[in-house]
């Protein structure tokens, strides 16, 4: 086992040059080594069969690499059962490839997936997964769900780095999008004026967010015919344009 160990080793160096097709050898040898001398279902096994979806993404392989993902899945559903963490992290990887192939309708079911598992465990979900899922609820027209993902993240992001936190008002831009697109404009304004206050709160007046922020409250101001809202942003807008003090 030390030698497959040594010769795993070896083959994230040639991938850490680019070498893919020295460090895909070598991980194939590697693999061979460590399922005759502890199991096909070891850890060792399952470090190296990642090794090997990565080297297959990376080498734009993506059907090798979901089928080293699925070989993953197999082994820790086997060891450890369908709930686990690791099948969780497991699926989410598959759901990045399935990304990466312009596949969202698999991506999202990998995804959920991952999340329905995530959520039998005490803490809160991945927050990558989590965004990538809301964010393909939106570029598949599923807004209703991808609010409440965004709803979600912006609990989680609250809890774990406070209410005036840049990643916070980044959500909430997002919830708000997902408002819009259902047509409940005015259910957006709440989480766009938050958005805009925390970034007030951390971000030099001039910054482009403050004036990305009130750029998207005016249109929303405008789309309700809120004329006077509207008006009012406008000019804090043409205020930090021009350098004047509010």
């Amino acid at each position: 086992i030390d030698v497959a160990r040594t010769v795993n080793n070896l083959a994230n160096i040639h991938f850490s040059l680019g070498n893919l097709s020295e460090a895909m050898e070598l991980y194939q040898e590697a693999l061979e080594i460590k399922k005759s001398c502890l199991g096909e279902d070891s850890d060792d096994v399952v470090n190296t069969l990642k090794n090997i979806a990565q080297v297959m993404v990376t080498a734009g392989k993506e059907q090798d690499a979901l089928q080293a993902y699925q070989s993953i899945v197999n082994i820790r559903q086997g060891r450890y059962g369908e709930n686990h963490m690791s099948v969780a992290e497991t699926l989410a990887s598959m759901g990045d490839v399935y990304i990466k192939l312009g596949e969202l309708d698999k991506a999202m079911t990998y995804f959920e997936q991952s999340i329905k598992i995530q959520k039998t465990q005490d803490g809160p979900c991945d927050e990558r997964i989590l965004e990538n899922l809301g964010s393909i609820y939106g570029k598949l027209g599923q807004w209703q769900k991808a609010e409440s993902i965004f709803k979600e993240i912006v609990q989680i992001k609250r809890l774990e780095h406070g209410d005036d936190c840049l990643a916070v008002a980044r959500t909430l831009d997002l919830l708000a999008v997902s408002y819009i697109e259902q047509e409940r404009s005015s259910e957006s304004i709440e989480h766009l004026q938050e958005a805009l206050r925390i970034r007030k709160a951390c971000l030099d007046a001039d910054d482009g967010e403050i004036l990305a922020s009130l750029n998207k409250l005016a249109f929303v101001y405008k789309s309700l015919d809120m004329i006077d809202e509207m008006q009012q942003v406008k000019a804090e807008f043409e205020a930090i344009q021009n350098g004047v003090d509010l």
